[in-house]
């Protein structure tokens, strides 16, 4: 969308903003409500506006990290943290029959912590002073976006994955090209709850907003026939100061993955091309582990440096360390983490299931295909047999970064927002 630099005005819109847990693009579309007076409330599970609670919950330094929303007003955040807490226990519980309570499809997983939120946001919709949209996630809004519908609210639904159906026929791919990591794409393969919930969802959105051409297409593809914006989510700042990153040839080449440790986002292929390329290569692998053990998670765990999960601040500071960033996903919406490596000046080598392959592709490294782990190698290859081709292509990231930043994301939310307020429809 075009940039606006209009602040509040009559037009603008009071918007509730509902998620569970809040990731950077919940970061920014807060952000930019705030910037523009446009946000009424942000309901979620656990967060804090003052970064006070850094010291005083040191041990949760990682939890607070990603829960701390400094760009809104103290009275703007409501929270209902109970079920939250519980599932984090038991993410870090031992044994794994514990984690698994918490996992994706257990009974204590995100989507029961989603349920408490919305309860919390249903109740909150009545005593706020008539905001005029809800603003929700994929499969975390069907609930409040029933209850704002009943009361003739805008319903605005952020999908920031591929459509379910476009997601279950790459699980099917995945179940028989990497069959040791079906098991943690299980949701994937069958129509479910969730699916029902997502398509409930976007029956009740009056309006959504897409992150890429591929969510798009695959919401197309899927009959949707909702009014669709199209806003990419951004690069993270550079720092002023930041230099290409360089490798001189010596020791192993150093290569990144950060994600969920699933089938779905390639990680068979990230073992596959360590163990073709060996010694060559010092694979390091950042994410949650799936909520049960099985033999091909065993195999990764003895051929990768699995380092758990970190800190936001932290993993980029481990992109810096490194000389390549690897995500074979699947399919996704728009890698969150690869548009991080980019504006730390690390070179990828990515799938177009990554959603960012546009990006990528203007010089910042390599594109590969789905369950090509043999094109991954070829790839890795080349930053051997060339170590400057390691800088070459860290300042070509750190340009693509400086111009795909979240301020037209940001410029954008906010005209959307302004378009809806001045009674603009589409169709």
């Amino acid at each position: 969308m075009r940039e606006s630099t209009q602040h509040a005005s009559a037009t603008d819109v009071e918007t509730v903003l509902v998620h569970p847990f809040g990731n950077e693009n919940v970061r920014q579309t807060l952000t930019a409500l705030s910037e523009h007076r446009q946000l009424s409330a942000f309901i979620t599970s656990i967060g804090w506006t003052e970064s006070e609670a850094l010291s005083w919950l040191r041990p949760a330094k990682s939890l607070v990290e990603r829960r701390l929303f400094p760009m809104i007003g103290s009275q703007q955040l409501h929270v209902t943290p109970a079920s939250e807490l519980v599932r984090n226990l038991l993410l870090r519980a031992q044994p794994a029959a514990l984690r698994r309570l918490g996992s994706g499809s257990g009974p204590l997983s995100a989507h029961w912590v989603a349920r408490q939120v919305e309860n919390k946001a249903i109740k909150a919709l009545s005593r706020l002073n008539q905001p005029a949209a809800v603003y929700g996630y994929s499969t975390f809004a069907s609930r409040v976006f029933g209850a704002a519908r009943e009361r003739g609210m805008e319903t605005i639904l952020e999908v920031p994955h591929v459509h379910w159906a476009t997601t279950r026929s790459w699980a099917g791919q995945l179940q028989s090209r990497a069959p040791g990591w079906a098991v943690t794409a299980r949701q994937d393969l069958s129509r479910s709850k969730v699916h029902a919930m997502e398509d409930l969802e976007l029956a009740l959105a009056t309006r959504l907003i897409s992150p890429s051409a591929q969510v798009t297409e695959s919401l197309r593809a899927a009959g949707i026939d909702s009014h669709i914006t199209e806003i990419p989510y951004g690069c993270p700042d550079v720092h002023p100061g930041q230099k290409p990153l360089r490798w001189d040839g010596r020791g192993p080449l150093k290569v990144l993955f950060v994600g969920r440790i699933v089938g779905m986002k390639g990680i068979a292929d990230v073992v596959s091309a360590a163990k073709a390329l060996s010694s060559a290569v010092h694979v390091t692998a950042i994410g949650q582990l799936p909520g049960e053990t099985f033999p091909a998670l065993e195999d990764m765990l003895r051929t990768v440096d699995y380092r758990g999960t970190m800190p936001r601040s932290e993993i980029l500071l481990e992109m810096r360390k490194h000389h390549v960033l690897l995500l074979p996903s699947l399919v996704e919406g728009r890698s969150l983490a690869a548009l991080e490596g980019l504006s730390q000046g690390l070179p990828a080598v990515v799938t177009a299931g990554s959603g960012v392959d546009d990006l990528v592709a203007l010089g910042a490294g390599a594109i590969v295909d789905r369950f090509a782990p043999e094109q991954i190698a070829t790839e890795l290859h080349r930053f051997l047999d060339d170590p400057g081709l390691v800088e070459a292509r860290s300042a070509k990231a750190l340009e693509i970064a400086r111009a795909s930043g979240w301020g037209p994301f940001r410029d954008g939310t906010a005209q959307f927002f302004q378009q809806i307020g001045s009674g603009v429809r589409g169709h």
